[in-house]
């Protein structure tokens, strides 16, 4: 009898386990999702690009002396795949390089300048251009020569000036990444590699 238990219970086992082998369905391989990429956040402004700006006050040979800075402003975005990287009123520099006011004999005044850079955000991103103006020399002045003969002389020529409101175009002086991730986009500096 106790033959015939051990029996019973051995068989029972055996059903139950194949029963649950046959509920249980195979394992299906694991097939891996390919993502769709994702485009990279990194842009590059490259050298030589276009950038308009507007200059909000005027500079003068007479009152600009030979390395006056001078502040300008983005007049219109620097865009970059979709992506603003430089913004309108993002402030600009330049510097004047030589100043002559203007003088006696109808002299003109002589101004030249150049570009340094651009800001955005806490960071600097040089600018290139330059920029070259004379006066218009006696102006008016020179009908009052033909009547007046030689006082004329003494009038003054006019002094060069970027004027108030004067469009120009610098360039991007040097090949610029931006990481678009974060609003603003920002400038990513290089690691200056460690000296040997």
């Amino acid at each position: 009898m106790r033959h015939f238990i051990s029996f019973a219970f051995i068989g029972l086992a055996t059903a139950v386990q194949a029963s649950a082998q046959t509920m249980v369905p195979a394992a299906e391989p694991v097939v891996a999702q390919t993502a769709a990429p994702t485009p990279s956040p990194l842009v590059v402004l490259k050298r030589d690009t276009p950038v308009e700006l507007l200059a909000p006050s005027e500079v003068r040979s007479d009152t600009s002396p030979s390395g006056t800075k001078f502040k300008l402003r983005i007049n219109k975005p620097v865009v970059v795949n979709g992506v603003t990287v430089i913004p309108v009123g993002a402030m600009a520099y330049g510097s004047v390089t030589n100043a002559e006011a203007s003088g006696s004999v109808g002299k003109s005044g002589r101004l030249t300048a150049k570009l340094l850079y651009v800001e955005v955000g806490d960071q600097q991103i040089p600018l290139e251009g330059d920029s070259s103006s004379k006066g218009t020399g006696a102006g008016s002045t020179a009908l009052s020569v033909v009547f007046v003969g030689v006082m004329g002389l003494f009038h003054r020529g006019n002094n060069a000036k970027i004027k108030a409101g004067e469009i120009m175009t610098g360039f991007i002086g040097e090949d610029v990444t931006f990481d678009t991730s974060s609003t603003p986009a920002r400038r990513i500096v290089p690691v200056a590699a460690p000296a040997q």
